[in-house]
């Protein structure tokens, strides 16, 4: 069982981040007592690599898409567990949900979390089949940390081939209130200092790491969601993530949710009547009608 074994974390830098870690845990405890699935499913050595499987309650005769999700924690915390609480409402849309966990920062820095979630996305898609889902209908999402680093594998076209992956192997991303731009050549000393994070201790690894740096005209497309009360340069970034996809050509929605902080974004947007819940089920059946 997930919750059986799961390492005591330091806390994290900001007290509202461990208030919403303990809440989505609380949240999370009777979905992994009780949903359907395939839990710690390895696909690497280390103990973090490993993800959770959500299966619907009603299987479908058709292939269903597979939503690939990845925690936040300022990349130096949270569990996959956390985004259990999702499932049930996802796998009601009906999709299959798939919660990552990852190596953390400072110990595992860039790229080794962005490998990871590269390599998770591997596991889900040799699997897909066996799991009643189709790998040509694979989505990934992220909230905060793990929304850069799913929107990261979403942009990049270069992490495919040596995992025998097609290049388009992810067919949309939906990030919510995630980090686009770790790039700080630009800023002054203060904007540095208010920039600096715990993933990259190289600055020439920025660019490399920065999702709005690698959007192109083949990039998938993307749900953009940000809280109107999140953290103000989360705000300008999502704007900016979305400004880019859009010059580039590629179909993006654009989600300021109201009255929701960094976390209420998470927190709640698998709530009833959620406009985020109600953009993923269009999302992840854009172009398919047999649900």
């Amino acid at each position: 069982m997930s919750l059986d074994d799961m390492p005591i974390q330091p806390p994290l830098r900001l007290p509202e981040g461990n208030a919403y870690g303990e809440r989505v845990l609380a949240a999370s405890r009777s979905v992994l007592e009780t949903h359907e699935g395939h839990f710690d499913q390895s696909y690497g050595p280390d103990y973090w690599q490993k993800v959770d499987i959500f299966l619907p309650p009603v299987q479908s005769a058709a292939g269903l898409p597979l939503l690939v999700f990845a925690h936040g924690g300022s990349w130096v915390g949270g569990y996959k567990e956390w985004m259990a609480y999702m499932a049930p409402a996802v796998t009601t849309i009906p999709a299959i949900f798939v919660s990552v966990s990852y190596r953390l920062a400072p110990k595992n820095l860039y790229p080794l979390p962005f490998n990871d979630c590269c390599d998770a996305i591997r596991l889900v898609y040799e699997r897909a089949e066996s799991l009643g889902g189709d790998k040509s209908r694979i989505y990934v999402g992220g909230h905060s940390a793990g929304g850069h680093l799913m929107s990261l594998a979403a942009v990049r076209a270069d992490w495919q081939r040596e995992r025998n992956l097609p290049t388009d192997v992810i067919k949309g991303c939906l990030s919510i209130s995630g980090v686009y731009d770790l790039q700080t050549a630009h800023l002054d000393a203060a904007e540095k200092a208010a920039r600096s994070n715990a993933l990259i201790d190289c600055p020439a690894n920025e660019t490399s790491a920065s999702p709005i740096a690698h959007v192109s005209a083949s990039s998938p497309p993307f749900v953009i969601s940000v809280g109107e009360l999140d953290f103000p340069p989360l705000k300008q970034q999502a704007r900016a993530m979305r400004d880019q996809l859009e010059a580039a050509g590629v179909a993006v929605t654009f989600q300021d949710i109201a009255n929701a902080d960094h976390f209420a974004t998470s927190e709640y947007c698998v709530s009833a009547g959620h406009p985020w819940l109600a953009e993923a089920g269009r999302f992840l059946w854009a172009n398919h009608t047999e649900r």
